[in-house]
């Protein structure tokens, strides 16, 4: 007898299923699980996994956009609300932001293999579509920054980037990977033991007020 086909509803709550899984193992190692161990860890058959996803790559960039999607979410209210005055405003979302991403080690972890794992493995019409689908989010929260902040009227989507690039980065230099911990215990490895919160909230700060302000650096022409 021919297997019933699932109804909507049904793939999206296997998709689901799925993600959570593969969310999970991914929390407990910091590795990126096979096919089979998302499925064992679902209690689905593996061939159930390629139904969702062709690609153990096209599992994770799903769990990235998702990501992408709660963290967007939870950024509009905060740009909504963000006060016109520019000590306030960033007074506003650094500490919000910073505690946010503090908590969310699995975004920022795999934003940074991004480009060196699942880009390179994923097909170009799945990434496409991604980059398309983040693009057009980051362009409507960078229209909500233009409003509140009308200073950077044109460059909301790009400042809203360059402040992502800064999570990212000041996270891959101080939250090492926990194998790797024992070695910031090392005396003249004093700089890498900051706190990553702390110094994203301090980093932040710095950043929005100097964008508010207006006192970001006039750039030259060799380099516009």
């Amino acid at each position: 007898m021919p297997r019933k086909a699932l109804t909507d509803d049904q793939r999206r709550a296997r998709r689901a299923t799925l993600l959570q899984a593969a969310q999970a193992l991914y929390r407990q190692s910091g590795q990126l699980p096979t096919v089979a161990q998302i499925a064992e860890t679902a209690g689905v058959a593996k061939g159930s996994v390629y139904l969702s996803f062709r690609t153990k790559e096209a599992i994770f960039i799903a769990l990235l956009e998702d990501s992408f999607e709660r963290l967007l979410f939870g950024l509009t209210p905060l740009l909504r609300a963000l006060p016109s005055e520019p000590v306030a405003a960033a007074g506003h979302i650094a500490p919000a932001l910073s505690d946010y991403l503090a908590e969310q080690r699995e975004l920022l972890s795999l934003a940074g293999m991004g480009n060196a794992v699942l880009e390179q493995n994923l097909p170009l019409a799945e990434m496409l579509a991604f980059k398309r689908r983040l693009a057009q989010g980051l362009a409507q929260a960078g229209a909500l920054l233009e409003a509140r902040a009308p200073q950077l009227l044109g460059r909301g989507a790009a400042f809203l980037l360059q402040t992502w690039g800064l999570c990212v980065g000041l996270w891959q230099a101080l939250d090492a990977h926990p194998g790797l911990a024992a070695l910031r215990d090392e005396p003249d490895l004093t700089i890498l033991r900051l706190d990553f919160r702390t110094e994203l909230r301090h980093a932040l700060y710095a950043m929005w007020l100097g964008a508010l302000m207006g006192s970001q650096p006039v750039l030259p022409d060799f380099i516009e």
